[in-house]
């Protein structure tokens, strides 16, 4: 077990079990896409392990992180705790509870929901814990045919090196799912996806194109 499973009581007492397994396997798939995109292992595999340690918490402690972390709400959408807001406060409490300081881990967990502007927005690790968070092995895509039609197309492009593509086909999965389920859809995510399909020559993002 890596040094990460001293996280594991912690975790215990703030996630459900199912979040547990699921946050062990986002960090599995980090430790796999640690080397092959060059990051530092250790902080792949925190991240991943981390990423939603704020995702089950009462509303009661996600109003008091949220003012202690002086969390600011730039659109309406990232009031949305599930979607989006729990990258922020997880990261704060983490940093508060763990003494978590590394500004690529916090960053990457707060940015891992697109929530805020950090430097590290577009970092690999940011990409690679956004592509861990579908593809780790407890997921279970059954009932969203969207995502599960994507699943493995981004498999091949992520474990193959080309994140750009990797990139475009995950915002714009996810664009293509929350329009369908009608949850709001943060515009930084849309303006990336148009961005990427601009460096990629593309216009339109989901599945039927096959990139």
């Amino acid at each position: 077990m890596s040094d990460q499973s001293r996280y594991i009581p912690f975790l215990e007492k703030v996630l459900t079990s199912s979040r547990l397994a699921h946050s062990l396997g986002v960090m599995q798939v980090m430790g796999e896409l640690a080397e092959l995109y060059q990051l530092d292992r250790d902080k792949a595999l925190t991240a991943g392990i981390l990423h939603d340690a704020g995702k089950d918490l009462s509303v009661e402690k996600q109003n008091e992180l949220i003012k202690a972390g002086n969390i600011q709400i730039s659109h309406e959408c990232e009031t949305n705790y599930v979607l989006y807001l729990h990258g922020p406060v997880g990261s704060f409490f983490v940093r508060q509870e763990l003494g978590i300081r590394d500004e690529l881990i916090l960053d990457a967990i707060t940015v891992h929901t697109y929530f805020g502007n950090s430097p590290y927005f577009e970092h690999p690790l940011s990409w690679c814990l956004r592509f861990s968070d579908i593809l780790e092995p407890t997921r279970n895509w059954e009932h969203e045919k969207i995502i599960l039609s994507c699943a493995e197309r981004l498999r091949e492009l992520v474990y193959t090196g080309q994140m750009t593509k990797a990139a475009f086909l995950h915002t714009g999965c996810l664009l293509k799912w929350f329009e369908e389920k009608g949850m709001p859809i943060h515009p930084r995510m849309r303006k990336l996806n148009q961005a990427l399909g601009k460096d990629l020559n593309l216009d339109g993002a989901f599945l039927e194109l096959g990139i």
